[in-house]
């Protein structure tokens, strides 16, 4: 896969406006496990893309999900951004009572994990990235594109995108529907702060168990994994837990909810945990 099209990947599953108000804390709690999950949506989506998921979480985990910032339900602020969002996870996790989740980052939405996790060590049971790194790929060249795209075709620059992501049909209209309804301000923010993410040298210092899922999209090669992982920013993390999903585009949570969930399950509750390949 090229270079560009991984950046894109990891950033959309991958010119902000006055603030329009604080956002309020998610108020999903479900389950009656005793471990604790959070679940972070990527760039363009919502809380609904857990909704086939959690279900099969339920009886082993209290599964909350995290809502960004002009997403979904959850209003915008002003000029979000990755550091802007992981205080904002902070806040909603000591609101909530939550002292020691394992936290679930789809894209964008792994990035945020990632910064709460390396600034709260002590305070995270496991990390999972779902198509998610610790750095952005694109280059100077491809990051000027992307700006310029987003500010003149805001539209067309989402629905293309989007398009792409998902090989079936219906979970593509999904996807596409719920990017075109985030705030536009928010989500052009949140992509530009993408560009200057970079916690490679960071996640030496990272102490939190990592799991890494990655979709056939960004890993097609079952024998290239190891070095689409160096390749997207991996190499410098202690230790890594590394698992592929094949058959699936970059929404795995909605193509294979059950197959997904098992993946969660055996890493979040099992110590030391090693999948198969």
């Amino acid at each position: 896969m090229k270079r560009w099209m991984i950046a894109l990947v990891m950033v959309l599953a991958g010119f902000a406006q006055a603030q329009v108000g604080e956002a309020p804390p998610p108020e999903y709690q479900e389950g009656r496990g005793e471990f604790e999950m959070v679940l972070i949506h990527g760039l363009g989506a919502s809380n609904e893309i857990w909704d086939s998921l959690k279900p099969y979480l339920l009886g082993t985990f209290k599964v909350w999900t995290f809502e960004l910032a002009g997403h979904g339900e959850t209003q915008p602020i002003l000029d979000p951004t990755i550091e802007k969002e992981a205080a904002r996870l902070a806040a909603f996790l000591e609101a909530e009572g939550i002292a020691y989740p394992t936290l679930v980052g789809h894209g964008l939405g792994g990035m945020v994990a990632l910064q709460y996790s390396l600034d709260h060590p002590a305070d995270v049971h496991r990390l999972i990235m779902i198509d998610s790194a610790p750095k952005q790929l694109a280059t100077q060249e491809q990051k000027v594109q992307v700006a310029r795209a987003v500010a003149e075709k805001y539209d067309e620059f989402v629905f293309t995108r989007y398009s792409n992501m998902s090989p079936e049909p219906d979970i593509t209209e999904e996807i596409v529907h719920m990017a075109l309804r985030t705030h536009k301000a928010s989500f052009t923010s949140l992509l530009l702060s993408s560009f200057d993410y970079d916690l490679t040298e960071q996640l030496r210092e990272l102490t939190v168990p990592l799991l890494v899922i990655g979709s056939e999209l960004l890993f097609p090669d079952p024998n290239q994994s190891k070095q689409v992982l160096h390749q997207i920013g991996f190499s410098n993390a202690p230790a890594l837990t590394f698992k592929r999903l094949g058959r699936t585009g970059h929404y795995v949570m909605l193509e294979r909810p059950t197959y997904t969930a098992s993946v969660l399950l055996a890493f979040a509750v099992t110590a030391d945990y090693e999948f198969q390949h």
